[in-house]
């Protein structure tokens, strides 16, 4: 089935009537009142109507301006928690990055304490080493000692 319309000298007519419609301009609205020659009663109910239309119409853009602004106000609402959630996220973030940090450190720190203590007792061992030996040995006559922490007064031969 094909619905385009086809050329017939009804089409043809309307064709013609709206070619003329084109070229002749429409008269204005006041031409237009000056012809019909309202009554006052007529004239004075739409300007009462024109008059409600009006106050209407301003009163629903006071209430658009209303609700813009709500609008903003919540779109500036949403766009402030947004912020907050990702600066809350990055802070989430860091604050586990600083504990497992943290964490590794402790781990560090018990090494170091776990070293600490068995060079002690190994510094304890050679101890005991150096005076057993010494014990075999005896003391030499020509042995000179030095202090580590503080130097003698004098030196002892």
């Amino acid at each position: 089935m094909n619905f385009t319309p086809t050329r017939t000298p009804i089409c043809r007519k309307w064709k013609k009537m709206a070619d003329s419609m084109e070229s002749t301009p429409l008269p204005s609205v006041e031409d237009r009142l000056a012809v019909l020659c309202p009554s006052q009663e007529l004239l004075e109910y739409y300007q009462k109507k024109m008059a409600n239309c009006e106050s209407e119409n301003e009163d629903l853009l006071k209430k658009l301006e209303l609700y813009r602004e709500a609008c903003e106000e919540q779109h500036k609402l949403e766009w402030n928690l947004q912020q907050r959630e990702e600066e809350i996220a990055e802070l989430q973030k860091a604050l586990s990055d600083m504990q497992v940090c943290l964490f590794q450190e402790r781990e560090h720190v018990l090494r170091l304490y776990s070293e600490n203590d068995r060079l002690r007792i190994r510094e304890l061992e050679d101890k005991k080493k150096i005076q057993n030996l010494l014990a075999l040995v005896g003391p030499d006559a020509g042995e000179v000692t030095y202090f580590h922490k503080e130097p003698p007064h004098r030196i002892l031969e």
